[in-house]
């Protein structure tokens, strides 16, 4: 109980916080890199794999990205802390993300894995996703250990998050 309520009085001062320092218009632009490199990405795929869950969960990644870097512009612009886009990420992104594994099974018929994997191995697209998925674990391993208000952690994860999407992107166009 005890912790609830510390988790709860965290939540309330960090509403009534200052908004954090360093988050400039420069960090806001970069934070929509990865959005782009995604939006692309899941544009190519959702073209070869007509599936609504699919769809849907792409719609909701690239939303709750959309919003959080939304905060980071809210914040450069008028100075302002609007914590819900930033919070949303832990609800929006998870959701869409279990979506999209949701559709690998509801719609297993219109894709194939053999097909899928003739295409990740072939070079240089293997490559590019061994490098998406090396910045993926840094990213795991990034969101654990830094404070996401600090400007210096956010420089850091999203220019980890900017080349790992675009990794994954050139691995799927090639």
């Amino acid at each position: 109980m005890k912790q609830i309520h510390d988790k709860t009085q965290r939540l309330k001062r960090a509403e009534n916080a200052a908004p954090p320092e360093g988050f400039s218009l420069a960090m806001a632009l970069a934070d929509c890199l990865p959005i782009l490199f995604f939006s692309i990405s899941s544009s190519v795929l959702a073209v070869r794999f007509a599936s609504i869950f699919f769809r849907t969960g792409i719609f909701l990644v690239i939303l709750a990205g959309a919003m959080k870097a939304g905060w980071k512009f809210v914040i450069a612009l008028a100075g302002k802390d609007v914590s819900l886009l930033n919070r949303q990420m832990r609800f929006l992104m998870p959701s869409g993300f279990l979506l999209i594994l949701l559709s690998l099974f509801a719609d297993r018929e219109r894709w194939s894995a053999a097909a899928i994997l003739r295409h990740m191995i072939s070079l240089p697209s293997l490559l590019f996703f061994l490098a998406g998925a090396a910045g993926i674990l840094r990213l795991c391993h990034l969101a654990r250990h830094l404070d996401g208000r600090d400007a210096k952690a956010n420089w850091n994860e999203q220019l980890t998050n900017g080349i790992t999407q675009l990794c994954i992107l050139l691995g799927i166009l090639f």
